[in-house]
């Protein structure tokens, strides 16, 4: 399939002229998304400080999460909210307000210095180095763990399921966001020498099951939300579904993959050469090999057919999209998107994920970067397409769809969609949010957390002072 167009391309001839009449978006500087885009963020067009101008793109902004038909991902939180939940990083207590600002609970969790915390949907969970709580948002309650933990993160497939592990690794909380249920890899016999490979867990869309490799042990673990006991498979954690687990033992430049039913039933067997990711799809699982060849498999007879090799240099990582139909490849040189037929739906050469942990939680679209973290591209799941490019630096922040991103900037911060060209809103303060639709942002000013219009800055809110965490969530 032909590529689409090169992020980062700079081949339009114009020029900055010096002129100031860049005081409001013409209908011409929009990307086209059909036609690939203009990058005209190279020649200076990015609006400062007009709040009557931003105003028009923010009718985009607030509506591009509500204009498809309203049906979520599976495995993708909803963009909707009317709770803004912050966590006091010193005390640990979190302070749920609703969308005034008016308090509604304040919930002591026992934890103290937080390092890390997250909210998915009635849950919420903060992390220390002693302790790590979980809280139930609708009873008001905290549950505490003893175990040591140092950030949230999520297996890839679903955004609904959070873990926080261990730093030693030995240990694991799962925590599912919608139910509020929880597996402590500890309340199992635990196994000597496990040694679980958090940031590789794969999961089902629906985030119930969640397969993660013990390489202390050389094999791959089942833990199910579903299930008494986990369910355990030789070989590394390669992809999962509702119905069958895929996992690959590598001996050189080989690999046997083998697939199996939840109870741990062999289902077939394959071999090919190494694999560093996979999909599931219908009968057959996509197999990423080391050098970027896309093989199927067939689930039920092991057979292997190869189809083409992807153009990305050695492949690094691969992480299943929320929707269950979409595997991000990222290699030395590039990264692809390809579906759960093994179709290419695009290659983006020189360019990788963006370091935040969001990247590959958006139901609709993917944030890409070149290799300085500064130049940033908005890519579609559906087609691959480049909706729309923008030089935004780290840290990142972005809708449930990943089609809106936020940035830092000197006096304020910026904002880019697939239909809204790159629109500096001068502040004084500092950006440490923003909500799940885009209409709102979450500032930092003068020793306070402000939340405001992401438009205009403006109908601000005052949620208390700086050094709390900021989630949203709906009940």
């Amino acid at each position: 399939m032909p590529s689409p167009t090169p992020p980062f391309d700079d081949e339009d001839d114009a020029q900055v002229d010096g002129s100031d009449d860049h005081d409001e978006i013409r209908s011409d500087e929009r990307v086209d998304a059909r036609s690939g885009p203009h990058y005209w963020f190279r020649r200076a067009v990015v609006v400062g400080g007009v709040v009557a101008v931003f105003a028009t793109a923010a009718i985009v902004i607030v509506n591009l999460t509500n204009s498809s038909d309203g049906a979520e991902p599976p495995g993708t939180v909803g963009a909707e909210w009317n709770r803004i939940v912050l966590v006091d990083e010193r005390t640990g207590r979190v302070i749920v307000d609703d969308e005034q600002g008016e308090e509604l609970a304040r919930i002591d969790t026992g934890v103290r210095t937080v390092l890390d915390s997250a909210v998915v949907d009635s849950t919420a969970v903060v992390v220390s180095a002693t302790a790590t709580s979980v809280v139930d948002l609708v009873d008001e309650t905290s549950t505490e763990y003893t175990i040591s933990a140092d950030s949230v993160t999520w297996p890839a497939g679903s955004g609904l399921t959070m873990i926080a592990a261990d730093t030693d690794v030995a240990r694991g909380l799962m925590i599912h966001g919608p139910s509020g249920d929880v597996i402590d890899t500890d309340a199992f016999d635990p196994i000597a020498g496990t040694r679980y490979e958090w940031s590789g867990a794969r999961s089902s869309p629906s985030g119930r099951d969640v397969l993660v490799t013990d390489s202390g042990n050389f094999q791959s673990v089942l833990f199910s939300f579903d299930r008494d006991q986990p369910s355990y498979f030789p070989g590394l954690a390669l992809a999962i579904d509702d119905n069958v687990v895929v996992t690959a033992q590598n001996v050189g430049a080989d690999a046997t993959v083998n697939v199996f039913d939840h109870d741990g039933q062999a289902i077939s067997a394959g071999v090919t050469k190494s694999v560093r990711a996979a999909i599931i799809g219908g009968d057959a699982v996509q197999l990423i090999t080391v050098d970027g060849e896309i093989v199927t498999m067939s689930t039920a007879s092991g057979d292997t057919k190869s189809t083409v090799r992807l153009a990305l240099g050695p492949v690094e990582v691969g992480a299943v999209t929320t929707s269950g139909d979409r595997l991000v490849v990222v290699g030395a040189d590039g990264s692809a998107i390809i579906d759960d037929t093994g179709a290419e739906i695009g290659n983006y050469p020189g360019v990788q994920l963006v370091p935040e942990a969001w990247a590959v939680r958006g139901s609709t679209c993917i944030a890409l970067t070149d290799d300085t973290t500064e130049e940033l591209a908005l890519v579609a799941f559906a087609d691959g397409s480049i909706l729309n490019e923008a030089e935004m630096a780290a840290p990142l922040f972005s809708t449930v769809d990943g089609c809106t991103v936020a940035s830092r900037a000197a006096a304020g911060y910026q904002v880019t969609s697939p239909e809204v060209a790159m629109v500096n809103v001068e502040e004084m303060g500092e950006l440490v949010g923003l909500s799940p639709d885009g209409a709102k942002v979450v500032l930092e000013i003068g020793g306070r957390l402000t939340l405001a219009d992401a438009a205009t800055a403006t109908d601000t809110i005052d949620l208390g002072p700086a050094g709390r965490t900021v989630g949203f969530t709906k009940q």
